[in-house]
This record gives C-alpha cells, structure tokens and sequence, in this order.
C-alpha cells in the first residue's frame, strides 16, 4: 500500500556512558564489519555481528534497525515489525523508523497498530502531506471511511484540492447515498480543476439522477467544451438524450462516440450486446445497430470481434450471406474461436450451400479435430452432394467423438443412417436411426426419414406407419411428412387414407415436389381414375423429379411392378 525510499544508517549512532571507551571502539568496529557483512550480502554474518553489537549495547537503536532490515530480508515481518518498534521507541524522534515500522504493519494487515504509528509520525511532522496523505489512505484502506475522509480534509487544507483526494471523497459519498454532499464535492472540483472534463461528467450525472435535467445538461455542454472529443462525454449525452427520448440527438453522439479511436473495442461491443434484446423486436434499433457495427469495424479493422458482432446483428437481420462474409474474416484475424467456424458452418446449411459446408468444415475439422459437430456439418455436406462413402466415414468419426451430448449424438447418427441407406447398406442404416431414436424419440426428421425408406424397400410397414403418423400428428401441416405418411398408407393398400393424406400434402406446398404429385397419381390409379393420375404424373415429370419409373408408368399409362 505504502511506497518509500529505503534509507540505510550510514554511521553508528552515539554510544553514551553506557560503554566505556574500549567498549565503544569494539562496538563501532563490529558494528562496521556488520555492515559491510550485509552490503555484501553475507546476511548470516551481518546478523550475528549486529546481535553482539546488541548484547553489547541493548539500548542502541541503529543495531536494532538494522536486525529489523535483516529480518525483512528473510521475509520475516513479526520478527522486522518487533525490532523496528524497539528502535523507535528508543529513538521516538526519528520519523524513519516509524515510516519503516508502518511499512511492514501494513504488510502484516495490522493496521490498528499502523494507525497508532501514524498518530506518532504526524506528532513529530504534523504538516508533513506526504504523512498525512498516506494516513488517509490508510484509515480508507481499513474502512474507517469516516476518519480516511476527515484526514483527506487535513490534507488538502495543507497541500491543497488534489483530484484523487476528490474522487476518493466522491467514490465514498455516493457509496452511502450521501448525493447532495457528493454534488458539493464536484461543484467544488470543477471550479478547482476546470480542464478536468470528467469531473463536469460525473457531476451531470448526478444531476441527471437527481431529475435536474436542465443544469445536467448545462453542465455536459461544459464538459464538452472541455473535451469535446471524449468518448465517455459523448457516451453520457446519448444516455441523456435516450432517456429523454431525443432519438435523433442520442444517435448523434453515440455515432460520434462509435467513431471515437479512443473508446475501445470492448466498451463499444458491450453497448451493442446491450441492445440485442431490443434490437430483436424493433427494425429501427436494429438499422441502428448495423450502422454502429459499420462504424466499429472502420475504426477497429483489426480487431477480429469487431467483425464478429457485426456478424451477430447482420444474421439477426436476416442477411446470411453477409453475415457469413463477416464471420469469414473475423476467422482471418482470427481463426481460434470455435463458435465462430460453428456459426459459419450453421449459415452453410440455411443458405443451402453444401459446397461451402463442405470447404468450411474441412478447415474447421482440421482446426478443432476433437468438436464432434463440425464432423456432422462435413457428413451433411457429403450426404448432399451425394458422396455417400465419405459421409459415413466422416459422420462414424464423429459418433466417438460426442461425449455426454445426447442431442448431438442423435443428429450425427441420423446423418449417418441417410449414409447408409444410399449406400444400400440397409442393415446398418436401420441400426443408426434406431440408436439415434434411442438418444431423442422426438426426432421428427429421424421418424420421417426411417419410415419412408423402410416403405421404399416395403419393409416393416406397421412400424413404418406408426413412426410417421408421429410426425404429422406433431406437424400437420408439414407436406414432407404428409407424403412420407400417405404413402405408408399407399403401400398398406390403404387407399383412401392414403390419397387424404396426399391431398393434404399438395395443398401444403407439395404441389411443386415432382415425387408428392407421383405419389398422388399412383394413388388415383390404384382408385380407378388412370386418366387424372397420368395428369399427375405428368406434372411429375416436369418438375425434374420423381421416380425411375415415372416415365414408364406414363408411357404404359399404368403402374408397373
């Protein structure tokens, strides 16, 4: 806490008649060799001889100091604390060995006992300000805030307003509600320091607070006057004008305090997080907010999280694509941040684009090789473009890698069985979804996905029916799964439900799906009607999809088996 010179005894101090002459001349002489013992850093010796320069002379109190600095080498605070005391009491007018002495009772966290120093200290200098200063701070350091502030009084009454005394004396006022003497203090301090911007600032503050709105922004005018550059100035008057729901003015100074190359990074990025919530619900904070993000990244180009947010709010606006370019070179500033490649690689999927998935988890895997995720991101990548045998090694990778992640392992598993199926390894696919099932029943995706190619290969059609009749029952208006459902019910010969359910689906978006019309046509010409069905079928056709056999059944103008 305390900082002082350290000062040595350059000689001996007077022997009385306590020795007699060649007693005196053995003292000095072993006191003299002590010192040069210690100098030299032959602490042991120097100890032994200042000890006989003790037994020698009990009352001597320079040996005394000097065992006392000893023991502060050893680290030894009781041991310095006891022969420091002993050398000012026998030298009570010399104010080193006190300043000494509270050095080392502050180390020892006995500050009652520095208190009392202190008390003799400014007996023998009372108008010393270093003294006087350094026991404030004391008695502050101790939470004797009342004593600390009074001592401060004695201070400045001395030496004169300091601003650390001031802002010392304000942190303790505001700390008990004292606001109307918190408010004299920095009236105080802004006449004593008028070239002190922040002490206009806090006391605006105040004055906003206190519901003085008129003298609070008087008083930030004046700071600006002052500073009309600072950030932290700019930062208040937006608050100011937020508040009183002055949104052109708030914009205006958190713009230029955005544009400010003296507030940092991190104070900006916390007031855009601030208003993510808001910026949820409302366009117009949010419009605002990109703009700041614009104007953080100008001023902190180099800052790879200045790219980040800005990234944040770009996909919270819905702009995916430039989302994902910020991310991107948020990555080149950076690359070591797991969730940013995870965010990367989530708008690969949205954006539908299993090139760059592809590309990007690659990167990512090399980077993160223990993240189970980014191995499901690749395995999805390779399941869309169609490279079946390097998804299932890469998606069976990940499987032993998910430790405690149910949700994850249920994902990855699932992946792995659309791998397997295409691979017409029907038996291990059918094991991946059931041990994806096991991990997360609920998994629509997963009962849709088994369900329907167990009625490809027509295989266990009863479970078939009652996976799927899951998904529509919790989304029924979902056109995957109202097909994946009709056509279960297709195969069961149950026609009439079947085409219900089909119906259903085209009339929920699955009138563009080439495999949802099929489906349809088969149905009708299993009920007699072979002309509406090849109409179907048709339309089938010039989608680009459907099965193999669509042609066929339109040239034959009948299902073949």
């Amino acid at each position: 806490m305390f900082f002082y010179l350290s000062l040595s005894v350059t000689g001996v101090s007077q022997t009385s008649e306590r020795l007699s002459n060649e007693e005196q001349v053995v003292f000095t002489q072993k006191f003299i060799d002590a010192s040069k013992e210690r100098i030299l850093g032959n602490n042991q010796e120097a100890f032994s001889l200042f000890s006989d320069c003790i037994q020698m002379d009990p009352k001597n109190d320079a040996a005394h100091y000097e065992i006392a600095r000893l023991f502060l080498t050893q680290n030894n605070l009781q041991k310095a604390a006891e022969q420091f005391s002993v050398a000012s009491k026998l030298d009570p007018e010399n104010s080193w060995y006190l300043v000494q002495l509270i050095d080392v009772q502050t180390s020892m966290q006995d500050y009652k006992e520095a208190n009392k120093s202190f008390k003799k200290l400014r007996n023998l200098e009372p108008t010393n300000p270093e003294y006087i200063y350094n026991h404030a701070s004391l008695l502050m350091f101790a939470g004797k805030t009342k004593d600390g502030i009074k001592t401060f009084n004695e201070f400045e009454k001395i030496a004169g307003a300091s601003p650390d005394v001031v802002l010392i004396k304000f942190e303790y006022l505001i700390g008990n509600e004292k606001y109307d003497q918190a408010i004299e203090v920095m009236e105080n301090a802004t006449i004593n320091f008028p070239n002190e911007a922040r002490f206009y600032s806090y006391l605006a503050d105040l004055y906003k607070a206190q519901g003085n709105k008129k003298k609070a922004l008087a008083v930030y005018a004046k700071a600006m006057l002052v500073e009309p550059n600072n950030p932290y100035i700019q930062l208040s008057l937006a608050e100011y004008y937020e508040q009183n729901a002055l949104w052109d003015s708030a914009s205006l100074y958190l713009t230029k305090a955005f544009r400010n190359n003296t507030l940092d990074v991190d104070t900006k990025i916390s007031i855009l997080l601030s208003k993510y919530a808001i910026a949820e619900q409302d366009q117009v904070v949010r419009n605002q907010m990109i703009k700041l993000c614009e104007d953080l990244v100008e001023t902190h180009p180099r800052e790879a999280k200045s790219h980040s947010v800005y990234g944040d709010f770009l996909y919270l606006d819905g702009r995916g694509l430039a989302a994902r370019e910020s991310y991107y070179q948020t990555t080149v500033l950076d690359g070591s941040k797991y969730a940013i490649w995870n965010q990367i690689l989530v708008l690969d999927s949205e954006l539908n684009d299993p090139e760059a998935m592809l590309k990007d988890s690659k990167k990512a895997m090399s980077l993160f090789p223990a993240q189970p995720a980014v191995y499901l991101f690749n395995g999805i990548a390779n399941n869309q473009l169609k490279d079946y045998e390097a998804a299932a090694k890469t998606l069976k990778t990940g499987t032993n890698l998910v430790v405690g992640n149910y949700f994850l392992s249920a994902q990855i598993l699932a992946s792995l069985g659309d791998a397997y199926h295409e691979l017409g390894m029907h038996k291990s696919s059918d094991s991946a979804y059931k041990a994806s099932l096991n991990y997360d029943a609920t998994n629509l995706s997963v009962l849709n996905n088994y369900s329907y190619f167990l009625s490809l290969r027509k295989t266990d059609l009863e479970t078939a029916e009652e996976m799927s009749l899951k998904t529509v029952e919790a989304q029924p208006k979902n056109a995957s799964y109202l097909d994946t459902y009709g056509w279960i019910l297709f195969q069961l010969k149950k026609y009439s439900e079947a085409e219900s359910y089909l119906k259903q689906s085209l009339n929920n978006g699955g009138d563009k799906s080439g495999e949802v019309l099929e489906h349809y046509g088969d149905v009708l010409f299993e009920t007699g009607r072979p002309d509406e069905a090849l109409g179907y079928w048709n339309r089938a056709l010039e989608t680009g999809e459907g099965s193999e056999d669509l042609e066929m059944k339109i040239n034959s103008r009948s299902i073949v088996d």
